[in-house]
């Protein structure tokens, strides 16, 4: 018995500690690659607790193996956006400034009542109110209302005092990422290369430089510069 207890606690110990190494995320936040090494591992964990007979490095080493190639792969995704969307996928936007896109539905096998159901659930009573529907890389709806349908906020209201129609900044597309551009999102937000070169240009910055590059329907640009090449941020 206390060989058993004894082995419980060592893995018990070490489980939770590559648990922490994976990163803090809620269980319905797992990408699909941590889901399944967090399934492996308490896999091979329940071995050697259950079958004494069995060594208990059988477990300790395909353990930090399993660790170890999950925290290189998560790291290689933050520097290659293509291992990312083939490890993780990537955001599907099933509405657009109010228009269902029924293709993606298609693809991504939703039924309408699936998506309606959806929005429902997020707090928006009718999918006629919804600007966007974006369903992100971990399975989770994000539904943003239009802007009449939703609480105004500080610069809305100064709109309305000023007797200006507030304006629906819709969603912010991902334009750069560590210096690459994103070109099927250039195409979703109406603007091409030479867009993004001149905006850098104003703001005095190379493409090699900048960690994030953002643009929302209303033309607001958000640029965040890496932190190793002098590091900002700047909106305009």
């Amino acid at each position: 018995m206390a060989t058993v207890l004894i082995r419980a606690l060592i893995i018990y110990i070490l489980f939770g500690v590559s648990m922490r190494l994976m990163g803090k995320r809620q269980i319905g936040e797992f990408r699909i690659s941590e889901l399944v090494t967090t399934l492996i591992l308490s896999e091979i964990a329940a071995i050697p607790i259950t079958e004494i007979n069995i060594p208990l490095l059988y477990a300790i080493a395909p353990i930090i193996m399993i660790l170890t190639l999950e925290i290189v792969l998560s790291y290689a995704e933050t520097k290659w956006n293509v291992l990312k969307r083939a490890i993780s996928g990537k955001p599907s936007i099933l509405i657009a400034r109010g228009v269902v896109n029924q293709r993606e539905l298609m693809r991504l096998r939703i039924g309408i009542s699936e998506l309606v159901a959806q929005v429902r659930q997020s707090g928006v009573g009718d999918i006629a109110d919804v600007n966007y529907a974006i369903l992100e890389d971990d399975g989770r709806l994000t539904v943003l209302p239009k802007v009449e349908k939703r609480p105004p906020s500080t610069e809305e209201l100064r709109d309305v005092l000023a007797n200006t129609k507030p304006s629906d900044a819709g969603v912010a597309h991902v334009l750069i990422i560590d210096g690459k551009i994103i070109k099927e999102n250039l195409k979703l937000a109406g603007k091409d290369e030479n867009y993004i070169m001149k905006k850098l240009d104003e703001q005095g910055y190379t493409l090699s430089e900048v960690l994030l590059f953002t643009c929302n329907d209303t033309g607001d640009v958000n640029i965040i510069k890496k932190e190793n090449v002098g590091g900002g941020r700047k909106r305009k």
